[in-house]
């Protein structure tokens, strides 16, 4: 498996462009199109048979060594399942089906059934291969009589005066246990096997296969429909359709054709993320130095941020605002917003309205606002914005706006809860 690496808003290769079928517009935009500058516009990986190219977010590495980046060592494979476990967190977050569609999110794209394999997957992990018998009785006499039901549905006939029923019922189970026992199996191996560099996860030990699923995918997919009524446990019948949907999502490229998981907005993730490190690692504010203070042995801060939505509008608009991370006290009120951005180059307005704002309303509180974005590099901070003295009225503090880079692997690490 050749593996092709990328970075979010770093240059794009042609041969990635044209091996991967890159859609200008849709994975890719001009920066400078004057001088011919497209970049990569997704956050995700794409299949093509033997290829795959995987793009990471924005700084997850210094952009001049991008190209210079190949899946040849450890460090990168465990990049790579950092950058899935984030995806497969944020899209069980949302309830996003991973069908080739968005799902519930117009941001993510995935046309593999992933999350039908973990539903699988978690079953196998508490569970084991499936077991359950599937009993059904039929008249006949090959098999074990089942006596509940010959005695129910037999016509009785007397001879010398012994009672003989007619027909007998025998149980019939195993073909069908072994049926989803092997679908199981399947659905588990073979995406491990199909994504060796996504998962370090154990395959199901189960016995080799020798029906062909792959080619079968519709009958697979009515037998197990039809079967569906036959199993008794919620969590039985929950898992016999996560492999109809499992199988359903194989057809079309089960033989090594396209295979896209995507995520198109991935500032909705970083937002997410930030929350999750904010209320593990935040500790307080530096006033001094204009930073942001973090223990990443800390994993339960005491301020704990949330979205809040302010009513500012008393016209028949009504308009709202609402800073991604909020928190207030009896002495502080903290507004940070989070910026996936590879620089910060112009004025953040949104920012600079929401602290005056927000600051009129609070004006016992000393009101602290910053700007949280990705950075390959260790925490460091700037000052964004800070008001000229010529608009500050006498006696004031004039609004600060702190810009704080954030190292984007550590908060992806705290966002999957890994240390």
């Amino acid at each position: 498996m050749e593996i092709l690496i990328g970075q979010d808003g770093a240059k794009t290769f042609e041969l990635a462009k044209k091996d991967f079928e890159l859609v200008q517009g849709l994975d890719t935009r001009f920066v400078q199109k004057s001088i011919d500058l497209e970049v990569y516009d997704f956050v995700g990986l794409v299949c093509k048979k033997n290829k795959t190219l995987v793009v990471f977010p924005k700084h997850f590495y210094a952009e001049k060594n991008i190209s210079n980046i190949e899946f040849q060592n450890n460090q990168t494979e465990n990049d790579i399942h950092l950058l899935f476990d984030v995806i497969h967190k944020y899209i069980t977050n949302k309830k996003s089906s991973a069908i080739r569609y968005a799902g519930d999110k117009v941001e993510f794209e995935s046309d593999y059934p992933f999350s039908s394999f973990f539903s699988v997957y978690n079953y196998f992990q508490k569970f084991g291969i499936y077991r359950e018998q599937i009993i059904k009785t039929k008249a006949g006499y090959n098999g074990k009589v089942s006596w509940k039901d010959t005695i129910r549905k037999s016509t009785k006939v007397y001879s010398n005066g012994n009672i003989v029923y007619f027909p007998l019922y025998v149980k019939q189970s195993k073909s069908k246990q072994v049926f989803i026992s092997d679908c199981m199996a399947f659905a588990i191996d073979y995406t491990l096997e199909r994504f060796p560099f996504l998962f370090s996860m154990p395959k199901s030990n189960h016995k080799s296969l020798s029906f062909d699923f792959l080619d079968n995918v519709q009958y697979v997919i009515q037998y197990l429909q039809s079967i569906q009524n036959e199993v008794f446990k919620d969590i039985n019948k929950k898992l016999i359709k996560d492999l109809i949907e499992f199988f359903s999502g194989l057809e079309g490229h089960h033989r090594g054709g396209d295979i896209h998981v995507k995520i198109k907005y991935f500032n909705l993730v970083w937002e997410e993320m930030i929350e999750y490190y904010l209320n593990a690692h935040f500790k307080e504010v530096d006033n001094v130095n204009s930073k942001l203070i973090f223990d990443i042995n800390q994993i339960n801060s005491r301020i704990k941020f949330s979205k809040k939505t302010f009513n500012i509008d008393k016209s028949d608009n009504k308009f709202t605002i609402e800073p991604d991370h909020y928190f207030i006290d009896n002495e502080l009120q903290y507004i940070f917003d989070a910026k996936y951005y590879s620089n910060l180059e112009h004025l953040n307005y949104k920012q600079y309205s929401y602290h005056e704002m927000l600051k009129t309303k609070q004006e016992k509180n000393k009101t602290i606002s910053a700007l949280l974005i990705p950075s390959e590099e260790d925490n460091s901070s700037t000052i964004h914005f800070s008001l000229a003295d010529d608009f500050k009225k006498p006696g004031e503090n004039g609004t600060a706006i702190i810009a704080q880079k954030l190292n984007i692997k550590e908060v992806m690490k705290c966002y999957i809860g890994e240390k």
